[in-house]
């Protein structure tokens, strides 16, 4: 489908009515029933941020119904509607790039273990944020937002459990909230359910009514998000029952429970599945138009891979260099999958269409080319497959929207390369942070790195230093190779078990200029990247031994032979005891 910018003003008028006006206009940019939501596209970026407090933004992607076209107030923030083609005979799978209307923004006074304190004295009744069966339908969330010289939680999300009339307490069973400083931005958003995607009033119109369960019309597949492994089962599957008295979304195998009001996670997606003659049926949706970082947990197993059901809150198209998913801060590694849909294939129980992996730039899998500008559409559904990572983690992924500009620019991976042999070329990941990428293996001749910084764009740059905070050697030999989107750095009389910087300066895409540092970590033998050299790493280099040399175990073949075998095993022990 075309798209264009399209604006809408409503001073003084309700959004509802804005739209409703906008379908109507014959330069509206589509077809009333195929209407699509474009929304800041970066020439246009300076106009939405100055007009934000009095405009409806048209954006791409999400999901909104006709009952949600009441009266709504505008606020301060931009909004937006969408519309899918679910398609009959057919799983369609839909992010959806809006979150619902904030009901409360402010700033922290003070945090007492998992209790917010908020400033202003808001005057809330004690725990009308919590859920209650037939008088208040909403769960509510906590969307963490900037404030503090450094705020490690900007952009998590954390479940409201209770409220007092100032203060809010919230889940952190799973994220504490260290670090969150007085005055940090907060916002109180209510979660998407079934019934707020799908209301009811639209049955016939979104999507077809059950009445004779167990043969189900449409039905709402809610992905695993909790258990370990990959291709998991379904967490739930929803379906709407219209059998006389009995109307609502029920899970299936319960056919009374009303469960419409069940929260649905904001960073994952559904599965809209159109069977048993229901037919092909437009999904509109209207929502706000989030403005700020979210930081969405991404786990890995030590065991197994490990599937992430994800969606981007953000209503445009977004490159897959752009979309936030990178090295630098190990959200997204090499091994690791990113996996899409095809929502044009009519087809039950589709696979993905596309993977994705990253070695220096985006690669799909079915040949070596770089797919970097590859285009993820709006309210795609995305699966990241983590590779098997040792001692298993949970690293967040910045789900940064494109259409605020930045303010700095950092590469989308820092890497250390050496050849393998015949098994090719691998990079030891550099994070941006904590030191954590240590090079394990043997340096070339003359003690030398090379260190590759990729970029989402072309750069320049003016020098490149070396720096040693806790002694060592090594400097940078030559001069730094700027290619395109690609820094070399060439290290040389690099010493062992230290951490050393390099810094970028003058780095520049002509619309940002900063320096950059980063730490390499540089420790023999150390092949779980614990920072010391001992039996751990001995045998899980054994474990590897005599196994094809591939992204996910290249740190064992420490020698960088092409093989895993005794004779890396053996300067393993030989470093034994050495640490950062």
């Amino acid at each position: 489908m075309e798209r264009a910018p399209f604006f809408l003003p409503v001073t003084g008028i309700s959004v509802a009515h804005a739209i409703q006006n906008a379908l109507r206009r014959p330069d509206f940019p589509c077809h009333r029933r195929r209407c699509f939501l474009v929304s800041c596209p970066r020439v246009l970026l300076e106009r939405i941020m100055s007009l934000k407090s009095h405009l409806v933004v048209v954006a791409a992607g999400c999901i909104i119904s006709a009952s949600l076209l009441a009266q709504t107030t505008v606020t301060t923030e931009p909004v937006g509607f969408t519309t899918t083609s679910c398609l009959g005979n057919s799983d369609t799978y839909l992010g959806i790039p809006f979150t619902r209307p904030p009901e409360f923004t402010g700033t922290v006074q003070a945090i007492n273990g998992d209790t917010l304190t908020i400033n202003g004295s808001p005057g809330w009744a004690g725990n009308q944020f919590v859920y209650a069966t037939g008088s208040q339908p909403k769960h509510y969330y906590v969307l963490i937002g900037n404030g503090g010289a450094s705020n490690p939680k900007e952009g998590h999300i954390y479940s409201v459990r209770s409220n007092g009339a100032s203060t809010l307490t919230v889940d952190t069973s799973f994220d504490n909230l260290a670090g969150v400083a007085a005055n940090t931005k907060v916002t109180l958003i209510p979660y998407w359910t079934p019934a707020t995607i799908f209301p009811p009033t639209d049955a016939g119109t979104s999507f077809t009514a059950t009445d004779s369960p167990p043969t189900y019309k449409t039905e709402l597949v809610i992905p695993n998000t909790s258990s370990a492994g990959i291709n998991l089962p379904p967490t739930a599957t929803y379906f709407f029952i219209n059998n006389g008295s009995n109307v609502g979304w029920r899970l299936e195998g319960d056919n009374t429970t009303d469960h419409g009001d069940d929260p649905l996670l904001p960073d994952s997606y559904l599965i809209a599945r159109n069977n048993n003659g229901a037919p092909t049926l437009p999904l509109t949706a209207v929502g706000r138009v989030l403005m700020s970082k979210l930081a969405v947990p991404i786990f890995a197993s030590p065991t197994q891979q490990q599937d992430n059901p994800l969606t981007m809150i953000r209503p445009v198209d977004t490159t897959l260099d752009s979309n936030g998913l990178t090295p630098i801060d190990t959200s997204f590694v090499q091994g690791d999958q990113l996996l899409l849909f095809d929502n044009t294939r009519a087809q039950i129980g589709k696979q993905p269409s596309k993977t994705y992996t990253f070695n220096d730039g985006w690669r799909l899998n079915t040949d070596n080319l770089d797919h970097s500008k590859d285009i993820i559409p709006a309210g795609s559904a995305m699966l990241v497959r983590k590779a098997v990572k040792a001692g298993g983690t949970t690293v967040y992924w910045s789900d940064t929207p494109t259409y605020i500009p930045a303010t700095f620019l950092i590469p989308l991976a820092v890497g250390s390369r050496k050849l393998h042999g015949s098994a090719g070329s691998f990079d030891t990941n550099i994070p941006a942070s904590n030191g954590l990428g240590i090079e394990c293996r043997t340096a070339g001749s003359g003690n030398s790195h090379q260190v590759i910084f990729t970029f989402a764009n072309r750069v320049t740059l003016s020098n490149a230093t070396v720096s040693h905070p806790n002694g060592g050697t090594g400097s940078i030999s030559g001069s730094p190779v700027v290619n395109g989107n690609h820094i070399t750095i060439n290290l040389t009389n690099v010493s062992d078990a230290q951490r050393l910087v390099i810094n970028l300066l003058g780095l520049s895409d002509s619309a940002i200029t900063n320096d950059f540092s980063v730490t390499m970590s540089v420790l023999l033998g150390d092949v779980n990247s614990s920072g010391v050299v001992n039996t751990g790493d001995t045998n899980l280099c054994k474990s590897q031994a005599l196994q094809q040399v591939t992204s996910d175990n290249f740190r064992d073949d420490v020698n960088v032979s092409g093989v895993i075998n005794t004779g890396d095993t053996n300067i393993i022990k030989q470093q034994a005891l050495s640490h950062l």
